[in-house]
């Protein structure tokens, strides 16, 4: 009886650490190679509308801050200027949230961080501003006589007067945020 040597090959117990061994010095070529995260740039009309947006966002704000003096500074009693710059304002309080908004929008694609937190603090302080002129125009609608006749000791004037002062910084502080926008290289 002729019989066939039972042969085994011996290495292929040792084949399995090896391959392994192989892969673990080599990324297997599905998984992509680490580079660092890259801004989206943007497309041509994406930008163009960005820029506008900015350009009437900060333009309202220059204008509004400029035509409130003019206004005071031209009408013949503080009334009637008061009703023209609060006019002025309502208009202004659709641009001052809207344009942020879009541009957050607009933004949030090539995640520039700080860009996004301007951004965001640009609408807080478009939204404090409006909330702080709807009380100022409640306090001037209900008080009988004109808030510039009271007397300055006057609780009533002395805070219509700190609100109208935070809501000025709340303006001035989105100009800024506008200007900074618009400054801002792409």
């Amino acid at each position: 009886m002729t019989e066939e040597p039972v042969t085994e090959p011996i290495a292929e117990p040792l084949a399995e650490p090896i391959a392994k061994a192989q892969s673990a010095e080599q990324p297997p070529a599905t998984e992509p190679a680490t580079e660092s995260v890259r801004e989206v740039p943007p497309r041509k009309s994406s930008l163009a509308i960005t820029r506008l947006i900015q350009a009437l966002w900060l333009g309202s704000g220059v204008f509004l801050m400029l035509t409130a003096s003019a206004v005071f500074s031209a009408a013949g009693n503080a009334t009637d200027a008061a009703n023209v710059v609060g006019a002025v304002l309502t208009r202004w309080h659709y641009i001052a949230l809207l344009a942020p908004l879009l541009l957050l929008f607009l933004e949030w694609r090539r995640s520039r961080p700080a860009m996004l937190v301007l951004l965001f603090i640009a609408i807080l302080l478009a939204s404090f501003q409006s909330l702080l002129d709807t009380r100022i125009r409640v306090m001037r609608g209900d008080s009988i006589v004109p808030i510039s006749s009271l007397p300055h000791d006057d609780p009533l004037r002395q805070r219509f007067g700190m609100l109208h002062g935070i809501s000025q910084l709340f303006l001035l502080g989105q100009v800024i945020a506008a200007g900074t926008a618009v400054a801002t290289r792409e």
